[in-house]
């Protein structure tokens, strides 16, 4: 319990700041916007390019466990993308149903599983942390990305925007950064010691700015998340998945570690990744916003149950 309450605590105490700072300051909107813009164009590419060009590829070679989480995180975000018209009784874009999807399938590998990973399970645990972000933060976030940039470039010839979504998605700094890092770590190169240090230092500030900015826009006056849509993401995101990855073990077993590992990294709850998509895009703020931080108080019990069980 006491390892789940120190991965969780900071991020509802730094959520918790950006409203506070909102409210006493009088912030309204445009700050949001600032800050949302800064960690999507600067501060998340510098920490997925470095992320990513220097990773340890060796120790990532882990493709049973690339297979069962990965599966967990489309396979949740499949469900949810085909289930939410049915669910709201209405048609919905094709935009908005992707960052819907997103919200219920993107877990915060990174910024809490990377430490409690590496705390409960060691470095094999770590190595299987990275790998899921990865896979959350590079391949599930591009493919919402690519389906908003979709829905928004329809209307004339096929060709035509077949060639505006492929510019407008390779443009998107979140994508093109981690393909970015994967050419470099091709290369062989090594970064050289001030580079790196200026994307470490500019990389550490996308989460917690990201949830100052979460706090800030839930103190705004803003659209409500509808309650059906946000308690799917949530029954989604931290029983569905790691009930997912329980069924994929089934069929892909893999050791103890890894696969304890996976079960405690499905059911994390929502990063800060579909905020910052559905804040550029304009779309599924507040659900995301809200799926966040409910995720997080309610990982609190959820997690610590699991992290006992599979230590």
């Amino acid at each position: 319990m006491l390892t789940v309450l120190g991965a969780v605590l900071p991020l509802f105490a730094t959520i918790l700041a950006g409203a506070g700072l909102a409210r006493w300051r009088r912030l309204g909107d445009a700050a949001v916007g600032a800050l949302n813009t800064y960690v999507v164009w600067l501060a998340l590419p510098a920490l997925l390019f470095d992320f990513v060009a220097e990773a340890d590829w060796a120790s990532l070679d882990q493709p049973g466990f690339a297979i069962v989480f990965g599966g967990s995180a489309f396979g949740i975000f499949a469900l949810s993308w085909f289930a939410s018209p049915w669910l709201t009784g209405r048609r919905q874009s094709l935009a908005h149903r992707s960052l819907e999807a997103l919200t219920a399938g993107y877990a915060n590998t990174a910024f809490m599983g990377i430490p409690l990973a590496a705390t409960l399970l060691g470095p094999a645990g770590l190595a299987a942390a990275v790998i899921a972000s990865l896979v959350t933060v590079c391949a599930l976030f591009a493919l919402s990305v690519t389906l908003v940039e979709v829905d928004r470039g329809r209307g004339g010839p096929r060709g035509q925007v077949l060639r505006r979504t492929v510019g407008a998605v390779a443009r998107n700094p979140i994508v093109a950064a981690p393909v970015a890092g994967v050419l470099w770590a091709v290369s062989g190169l090594a970064l050289p010691a001030p580079v790196s240090a200026l994307l470490k230092m500019l990389g550490g500030s996308a989460t917690p700015v990201a949830l100052v900015t979460i706090g800030m826009f839930l103190v705004q006056p803003s659209g409500r998340a509808g309650t059906r849509e946000l308690t799917t993401a949530l029954v989604l995101k931290l029983v569905g998945q790691p009930l997912l990855v329980a069924a994929l073990l089934l069929v892909v077993p893999l050791d103890h570690i890894h696969a304890a590992a996976a079960l405690l990294l499905a059911a994390l709850p929502t990063g800060t990744g579909p905020f910052m998509a559905a804040r550029l895009y304009g779309e599924e703020v507040t659900l995301a916003a809200r799926a966040t931080l409910i995720g997080t108080v309610l990982s609190v019990g959820s997690v610590s149950v699991l992290a006992w069980w599979v230590g």
